[in-house]
């Protein structure tokens, strides 16, 4: 609850409630990987995030363009290893017919390559799984905004050039 201060008698000051008409949104994510393990410890990342709920999970990219068409999710946070259609490929894909959802990779990669073909393809982020902990909620917050994220491990001359 937001609190406003209000004087009272000289000096002395106490805190009131006030209405405030901001209604937090939920970001909606879906999380596609195919190691349900990496799904699991993503939710158990996102479970402590007030403000981030997970509508959906893939084992892989056609399931994860299925399910962004279903869910409608703000955010996707795609593994780029995946089978039957690789994270880079559901990205360019998803972000072509849903180009208000935002997605986030996650990987194990620091490749330059692969940074550049995902950021080219619409990720607005790009997590390295071994910093997803610490990075991950911010990055989902950041994409959301329309901002992009890179893991500070990733060197700024990793971006293509249009960046």
């Amino acid at each position: 609850m937001l609190y406003a201060a209000k004087k009272r008698e000289g000096r002395q000051f106490h805190t009131v409630p006030f209405a405030t008409t901001d209604i937090m949104k939920l970001i909606r994510i879906l999380v596609a990987d195919d190691h349900a393990l990496v799904r699991e410890s993503i939710r158990a990342i996102l479970a402590n995030q007030e403000d981030m709920e997970i509508v959906a999970t893939a084992g892989d990219g056609n399931e994860a363009i299925q399910l962004a068409v279903v869910h409608q999710p703000d955010v996707v946070v795609m593994d780029i290893s995946m089978p039957s259609m690789d994270g880079i490929h559901a990205t360019q894909l998803i972000h072509e017919s849903q180009p208000d959802t935002r997605i986030v990779i996650l990987s194990m990669h620091v490749n330059a390559a692969l940074v550049q073909q995902a950021l080219r393809m619409g990720a607005r982020g790009y997590v390295l799984k071994r910093r997803a902990t610490d990075e991950l909620p911010n990055a989902i917050r950041t994409a959301v905004q329309g901002e992009l994220f890179l893991s500070p491990a990733i060197p700024s001359s990793f971006l293509p050039p249009s960046f």
